[in-house]
């Protein structure tokens, strides 16, 4: 991905692990390809739980920034 493309969406993120996940429960995937289809899923999880965290910040930011108005 180059710096000019747009980080994928959460959606995207977990339709890519959902094919990683068909795809590393196919036996006939090659250990190697396993490996790294693996390492590409951590990061994927790694994207989607940093975006869950920020989410959460901005709900719970929300409500205390609507109180101090």
């Amino acid at each position: 991905m180059t710096k000019k493309e747009t980080e994928p969406t959460y959606e995207e993120m977990i339709t890519e692990l959902r094919e990683i996940a068909k795809q590393l429960d196919d036996p006939n995937t090659p250990i190697e390809d396993a490996v790294k289809l693996h390492q590409r899923g951590m990061t994927l999880i790694q994207k989607c739980e940093s975006f869950l965290q920020k989410a959460e910040l901005t709900i719970t930011e929300v409500p205390q920034s609507s109180e101090s108005q």
